[in-house]
């Protein structure tokens, strides 16, 4: 998924200085767009005529395209209000609230929104069939992934040959960083549509898999390919450098997926030799935590989050969540998928904005 940062003025603003009064303006109108999606959303569902042509997903852009046309047109009357108001910082936090609401931060995505779909993904995913296409789900999201970068390398570098680009004349190797940037697929949107249309589950679980496992693929192949830019590797020839890129992509992908299962069973051992079941809340939100806790540890080392958070989900549902309390486990499974839904839907308005 593609981040865009879109303002009203040409001044950046981070956000990270934002009053009370800001922080509050900002989430009443995005939670009040998220409100008018849900109760949109009944209507679509009464009708399943209208929902085969519509999807839920398209609906929230719709919306976030129709709020974000709204913003451009009214914001800017509003930015002299401070006049009216007599307050002379009400213009700068109503123009600091509209850059805000139009732009859409690759932190908060991934580090907020990413995690709990995914965990969700894992948590309730058909495991006899993942792990029956393990095998091409590896085929496509390796030597698929890499044959995507080349192409992509390939043909863009024909277009910088063919004095195409004016003044801009990349490298190769600078191309093949681009490529890996842009070749991770979004399995927010595979899940989102192939879950509505009710999909194939084999071919669901095929792309869905690869649509995760190549976070890991790209993620090494970007850093390598930057080492290459950056003249860091020390590589004696190509025969080093695609033995770097095969290590690196063993070491990230294999530490990335075994953080998630030991995170999992971690989980399971503690809840079994401390037994939370006697304190409902407790045990519930303690389990919770789960879904964010092994996202940001992998991030932290350097391996890949959405990779580690898949297998969480997948290892915690199968040992751990038999250690729970009956209502426990009611209580996480309903949890899991709301926060995974809201999230959901927080994305598709945010790329409609």
């Amino acid at each position: 998924m593609k981040m865009r940062h879109r303002n009203l003025d040409e001044e950046e603003e981070d956000g990270s200085d934002w009053n009370e009064r800001q922080f509050n303006g900002f989430f009443l109108i995005f939670t009040s767009l998220l409100a008018v999606v849900f109760v949109l959303g009944k209507f679509l569902h009464d009708r399943p005529r209208l929902q085969s042509a519509l999807p839920e997903a398209g609906l929230t852009v719709i919306v976030g395209v129709a709020a974000s046309a709204i913003i451009w047109l009214v914001a800017p009357h509003l930015y002299d209000a401070d006049l009216v108001v007599n307050d002379p910082k009400y213009g700068s936090d109503i123009r600091d609230i509209a850059n805000g609401l139009l732009s859409f931060s690759p932190t908060f995505f991934f580090g907020i929104l990413i995690p709990p779909i995914i965990f969700n993904s894992g948590y309730h995913i058909n495991k006899r069939l993942f792990f029956r296409h393990i095998k091409p789900i590896l085929l496509y999201s390796t030597a698929g992934t890499f044959i995507n970068i080349i192409v992509m390398a390939v043909l863009l570098n024909a277009l910088v040959k063919a004095d195409l680009t004016g003044e801009f004349k990349p490298h190769f190797s600078e191309l093949l960083v681009f490529g890996s940037l842009i070749a991770s697929t979004d399995p927010v949107a595979i899940l989102a549509v192939f879950q509505k249309k009710r999909v194939d589950p084999q071919l669901f679980y095929l792309i869905f898999g690869e649509s995760v496992l190549n976070d890991g693929v790209c993620l090494v192949l970007f850093d390598a390919f930057s080492m290459i830019v950056g003249g860091e590797g020390n590589f004696n020839g190509p025969v080093d450098a695609a033995w770097s890129l095969l290590t690196d992509f063993l070491i990230s992908f294999t530490g990335s997926m075994c953080l998630g299962v030991a995170s999992g069973l971690g989980v399971a051992l503690l809840l079994k030799f401390v037994d939370m079941r006697q304190c409902r809340l407790l045990e519930t939100s303690f389990y919770v935590l789960v879904m964010y806790l092994p996202f940001f540890a992998a991030e932290t080392i350097k391996l890949s989050g959405i990779v580690t958070i898949l297998f969480t989900g997948i290892s915690a549902q199968h040992y751990a969540a038999r250690n729970l309390s009956m209502g426990a486990q009611d209580d996480t499974d309903v949890f899991f998928r709301i926060i995974s839904h809201i999230a959901e839907v927080a994305i598709f308005l945010e790329l409609g904005l």
